[in-house]
Formats: structure tokens, sequence, C-alpha cells
């Protein structure tokens, strides 16, 4: 449990479809959105691989697993917690229409993190994993935990998955696209039937707690019912909620908090007399020193700390353990939409003091945390931070009701941008995600001479107040949209024969990791060469060949991507004339 040198998990191997399956539709909800670390999901939903490094030097191999997975795949954040890339880049706007924001009428935060994934075979047998996280879908490399529980259809209906199928059905209206609803409604109507496991004969019961919908609250989840030992992990608190946490022991016995150093602020003397209260260590929170790829050169230490959200319960021979995004905070139980995976632990002589054991290791040096044994003496009260004010502007711009529309002017294109209304007080600047133009936001805002690759849906969002500025993106419906703004888009990642073909082969291949690295290292070498004219293609004809005979449906997919470019200059002539023998044969075979 949270050791980091021995169980790292990995999110794609969480993510992809077992051996003989493939990704039929996944829902997944997040409270923060990297759009960078989004657009690996597709690659680990379709293609089985990592989005790592090798991936990352070439668009084609993301573009591959958007074009297989953009239609199959939802995912839900909290509205104005989408990031800015670090590095603009065209492919996110074929994202848009799997990205869907949620704003909360009370102004309260919409944090569960799952994913719900349907997997079939080509028997059409259905596999459902249900992933339960307390991490975002982001880059951030805090210390988090993942559980994972799959289930089959059986004809006998469960009524275990009401609260998920609750759950789902809360997030259906926040979907605007008409194919992604009939995918989840038919989920919905679906989940009544399959069976979910454990897979652990230690853990016999589970139930999930979507809390903050209506009908589902934390009493309802137990989280607040007494218990002899309790282990609590919850990287933000309360002083309300923790010491409703501890006024609810029914013995002196053991009671940890694991929380962030700069959470020690909202705790009191008579709490740290409840609770053992720890938090990392400063090494620990430095990274050791680890410094990332990208930031190597400049030596900026990759900074983590707790993210983890983890209750345990002990009452006599009663044993609970909650996994998922809930905080130990006022609003994460009041008001919040969260989501938890409470699980029945039963082993026999099972002691919470074991967990601890696990945790804390054999000796200090093994120990990654530290014991706080007093509160620290600069004690002060919580302030209000200029960030949060910031952050609550853009809170209040998404509960605004807004629309966009585009107008074609010739060669370039108009884009208007109306609001009812704007929020006072703070500078707010506005433009679109794939644009430099960003002006002052108004309750209407027109943009001028922007390029097709310039539109979309996506919109940069920028405040300052008080010497400081936050940026986020937003989504925004705009009608209009140019038609062949996705054409464009491939057309800007393969721009020449030379990419064109670099794509097919890859299409063709049986393994898309080891042609990923093989084309990149003959590249690197000098040693591709896609000359049809010269007739020197003799990899790429016995590939169309392997195709045409054992997966005639990998032509589909190029003759899919010939229509999605529909350019001479780009497609080569020789090329066509070949993908047209090998077409035609297929027919031949199949009449």
């Amino acid at each position: 449990m949270i050791k980091p040198d021995k169980d790292r998990l990995n999110y794609s191997e969480m993510l992809k479809p077992p051996a003989g399956y493939e990704v039929s539709f996944a829902i997944g909800t997040t409270y923060s959105l990297d759009l960078e670390a989004l657009i690996g999901v597709p690659l680990a939903l379709s293609l089985s691989e990592e989005m790592d490094d090798t991936l990352q030097k070439d668009p084609i191999y993301m573009l591959e697993g958007l074009r297989r997975s953009a239609d199959q795949m939802v995912i839900f954040c909290e509205a104005g917690q989408i990031k800015v890339p670090q590095k603009e880049n065209s492919l996110f706007a074929l994202m848009e229409d799997s990205v869907f924001e949620v704003a909360l009428e009370n102004e309260m935060s919409f944090h569960p993190k799952i994913w719900l994934i349907k997997y079939e075979n080509s028997d059409n047998h259905f596999l459902y994993r249900l992933l339960v996280l307390t991490r975002n879908l982001t880059f951030d490399r805090s210390w988090d935990l993942a559980l994972a529980v799959e289930g089959e259809m059986y004809e006998e209906v469960s009524d275990k998955n009401q609260p998920l199928i609750d759950f789902i059905k809360f997030l259906t209206p926040y979907t605007m696209s008409k194919e992604k609803k009939e995918h989840i409604d038919k989920i919905i109507n679906e989940l009544p039937y399959i069976h979910f496991d454990s897979g652990n004969k230690y853990i016999p019961d589970f139930e999930f707690h979507p809390l903050g919908i209506e009908g589902y609250d934390s009493e309802k989840s137990g989280i607040f019912e007494d218990y002899h030992e309790k282990i609590v992990i919850s990287p933000f608190i309360s002083k309300e909620v923790i010491n409703e946490l501890g006024n609810k022991s029914l013995s002196s016995s053991k009671k940890v908090l694991i929380t962030r150093r700069l959470e020690l602020q909202k705790l009191t003397k008579e709490i740290l007399k409840i609770f053992d209260v720890y938090v990392l260590k400063d090494i620990i929170l430095e990274g050791e020193d680890a410094v990332s790829e990208d930031d190597a050169k400049l030596k900026i230490p990759q900074l983590q700390d707790i993210h983890a959200k983890f209750y345990a319960r002990t009452k006599k021979n009663q044993h609970h353990i909650y996994i998922g995004s809930a905080n130990s905070s006022r609003n994460a139980f009041n008001g919040n939409i969260e989501f938890l995976l409470k699980l029945q632990y039963k082993k026999y002589g099972f002691k919470l003091t074991s967990l601890l054991d696990n945790l804390f290791g054999e000796d200090d040096r093994d120990n990654p945390f530290e014991k706080i044994e007093e509160l620290p003496k600069d004690d002060m009260e919580e302030k209000d931070d200029i960030s949060d004010r910031l952050q609550r502007v853009i809170k209040q711009l998404v509960r605004i009701r807004s629309s966009a529309s585009v107008q074609k002017k010739k060669d370039t294109y108009s884009l208007h941008l109306s609001f009812n209304a704007i929020p006072s007080k703070y500078s707010i600047l506005i433009g679109p995600l794939l644009s430099e133009k960003m002006i002052f936001i108004q309750e209407e805002t027109m943009f001028k001479d922007l390029t097709i690759l310039e539109l979309g849906e996506f919109y940069k969002v920028k405040v300052e107040g008080d010497g400081e500025s936050i940026v986020r993106i937003i989504k925004i419906p705009t009608i209009g949209l140019p038609p062949e703004r996705h054409r464009e888009i491939y057309r800007s990642t393969i721009k020449n024969s030379y990419s064109f073909l670099q794509y097919i082969a890859f299409l063709l291949a049986d393994d898309f990791l080891l042609s990923a690295v093989e084309q990149i290292e003959q590249k690197g070498q000098g040693a591709l060469n896609w000359d049809l004219k010269a007739g020197n293609y003799p990899i790429l004809y016995e590939n169309m060949l392997q195709a045409a005979a054992r997966a005639p449906e990998k032509l589909k997919d190029i003759d899919h991507v010939i229509q999605l470019i529909d350019d001479r200059e780009i497609i080569p002539n020789e090329f066509y004339r070949l993908y047209e023998t090998f077409n035609e044969a297929v027919k031949m075979v199949n009449e």
C-alpha cells in the first residue's frame, strides 16, 4: 500500500483491454483535466500502448489513437478546471466531442475520479471494468491510489449496481453528443445485469457510494459511523470533519491521520491528542532529487505529496476500507459530487496496525512519513488566497450562459462570443485555444481573421488581479464550425507523401509500438525510403498483401484515412493504384 518503489501503477495498463477484447465504450470522470494527459488515453484504449516518449516523438501515432477511439469515450470534468497545455497541438480539437464540463448550480465542485469501461470480444461477450481512483487525469506526481473491479453479464439482476447507475444517469444530461448519449444509455440498461467481483477472497462484498447526487450522502456511506480504530489519509482537510471523525471513536486505540504539511494549520491541539498525525518527509516531497527528462537541463525537482484519499475503520470484527475522491473536508461531504468504493474486508485476526506496519516500514529509515509531535508555532488561520479568488472568477464565468458562432469571410473566419453577464472586479481575457489572439472579454466579443485551424470549442481564459494571474480552458458550444476542419487537422499532421506512407505502414503493422520504434530508429538513421516511383516499397507491399489475406478490415482503415485527407499532393498516385489492386482482390474473394 502506497509503496511507489514497488507498487507503482501504470495508468495505461489499467485502461487497456484484456487480451482478445476491444473497447466498446469508456466513461471517465476527473476534477482537473490535462489535455496532454488525455490525448494519451486513446493510445491505451485503442492501441493498448503506453503514452511514452517514443510515441510523443511523432503525432501520427496519437492521431491514429484518436481516430480509433474518440467516438468511444467521454470524459467529464469540473467546469473551468481544464489546464492549458504547454505545447499547442491541433489534435486537441479532435477531443472536443469527448470532453464535457460539469458546472454544479450550487457552485460546489464535481470531484469524482473513475473510469467505467465496457470491453467486447469477437464473440460479442462483454466485460466491464470499474476503476476507482484518487488522482485526476493530469501529470501530477503525487502519491495516489487506484482500485479496479471487473464484472460480466448474467441473466440475474444485481441491485448492487444501482448507486453506480444513478451516478451515470447524473452525468448523462451534461453529454452534448446524441451518439454518445446513446452509448451511455445502453450501458445504463446493461449495468443491472453486470456482476462485479473484487477478485480477492478477503473482500467478499463492496458498495458504490456516489456522494452529492440525489439520494446519496455521507451518512449513507458509513464513513462517520463509530469505530475502535481508524486510519484517514487525506491531502486536504477541514477541522470540523476531522473533529467529527475523532469524536466517533469508541476507545482510545489507534487513530491515524496522514495529510499534507500545509494542512497542519487547520488542526488543533485537541485533534493532535486524538490522532497520530503524519506528513511526508521533506526528502520525499522533493522527489529525492529526482528530475523529469523534460526538466533535466533546468534541474527542476519533481515535487510530490500525498494525494490519496483513504479511510479504514475497525469495529470489533468489522473491517471497512474506502478509496475514492473524497477529502476529509466540508465540501467533500456537503455538496461536492464525489465517488467512493467501500470494501468489506474479512480476515481472521486482521488489525489496522498491520496496514500501518506496511505503510510505515520496519524502521524509521524505511518510513516515508514523519510524525507531528506539535503543531507549527506560527499557527495561522486559513487565508483567502489570491489564486483561489481568481479561480472563483472562472467558476462564476463558466456558470454564465454563453454561446459562440463562426462565419466565413473569404479565406478567413470571424468568431463571435456572447455572455449573458461578465464577472466584475478582475480583468478577464479570452481567446481560442489554438490561436495566439486573446482579448478582454465583454458580453459581446468578436475575433476576426482566424484560420480554420484556430477554430474550435476550447477557449483559453486568463484572469488577472492583485499581481497574479491564472489561465484555464473552458468549453463553449460553437455553431458554424466548418465541416472540413477535421480534414485540415489531419492534413496539418500528415503534411506530405512521406508522412502519409509512414502512417499507412503504421496502420498495417501487427504491433503498433514496435512499428513506432522501428520507424523512428530508421528515420534517425536515414534508412526509410518511401520513393514509390522507384519501386522501393517491398515492406509496404508485403504488409498490404498480408492485410488483404488475413485482416481485410485494415484496408477499410486505409480507405477512411484516404477519404479524410483527400489530397493528391499528399497521397501518391502510385499508392492509389497499389491500394485499388488489393482492394479489388479482397472484393473478388468476398464475392
